[in-house]
C-alpha cells in the first residue's frame, strides 16, 4: 500500500491511503490550507508503521515512538489520537508482507545478539570458578557479525524492491500468477 506520493515538488497523500477511513478523517479534521498538523501525523504514521522506515531498526515501538516525536517536533507529551491509531492499525495491516515479517524477526534477533555482546563479562564465573564464556564461542560469534549485516541489508533491499514491484502493478497493468514468489 502506498501512503505518500511525490511528484518532484510536493508530497501527496497516495489516492489509495484515502480510502482508509482514518486517514480520511485526519486530512478532514485539519482545516489549515497546509495541513501541517495532518503531515504531522501522516510522518508519524508512516516512520513508525511503515516497514521501510529507517526507524525500524528500533525494535521497540516505545523508544521509537520516542525518537519519531522528536524528530518530528511533536513534543514528549504528544500522544497519538485514537483515529491516528486506528489509521496506524489499518495501515500495519496493509503493509505486512511475508518478507517484512521475516525483516522484524531478523531486526529482533540482531538486536538481541547486540545486547548479548554489549553486556557479556569476559570475565564472569560460574559456582566452580570456570569461565562461563568461552573465548572461542565469543570469536566465532563476532565473525559471524559482518555476514548478519549483509544479511539485513539484503534483506531490507529485497523488501523495498517488493513494494516498488506492488506499487508499479497498479493502475493499467497485473502482476502474473506467482509473480510474487
Amino acid at each position: 500500500m502506498k501512503l505518500i506520493e511525490f511528484d518532484g515538488q510536493e508530497f501527496k497523500i497516495a489516492d489509495e491511503a484515502l480510502l482508509i477511513r482514518p486517514i480520511r478523517e485526519l486530512l478532514e479534521k485539519d482545516k489549515s490550507k497546509r495541513k501541517e498538523e495532518f503531515w504531522k501525523q501522516i510522518s508519524f504514521l508512516w516512520f513508525m508503521c511503515d516497514p521501510r522506515s529507517t526507524y525500524q531498526y528500533l525494535t521497540d515501538e516505545k523508544e521509537r515512538a520516542i525518537e519519531i516525536k522528536t524528530q518530528e517536533g511533536l513534543g514528549a507529551e504528544w500522544e497519538p489520537s485514537k483515529t491516528l491509531q486506528d489509521a496506524m492499525n489499518i495501515y500495519r495491516k496493509h503493509t505486512i508482507t511475508t518478507a517484512s515479517l521475516l525483516l522484524d524477526s531478523m531486526r529482533k534477533g540482531s538486536e538481541k545478539i547486540q545486547k548479548f555482546l554489549e553486556d557479556l563479562d569476559l570475565f564472569a564465573l560460574d559456582k566452580n570458578g570456570k569461565p562461563i564464556y568461552q573465548v572461542s564461542t565469543i570469536t566465532t560469534t563476532l565473525k559471524q557479525i559482518p555476514e548478519l549485516a549483509k544479511s539485513m541489508s539484503e534483506a531490507e533491499k529485497a523488501l523495498a524492491k517488493d513494494f516498488d514491484n506492488e506499487d508499479k502493478a497498479r493502475g493499467n497493468s497485473s502482476k502474473a500468477v506467482g509473480e510474487d514468489l
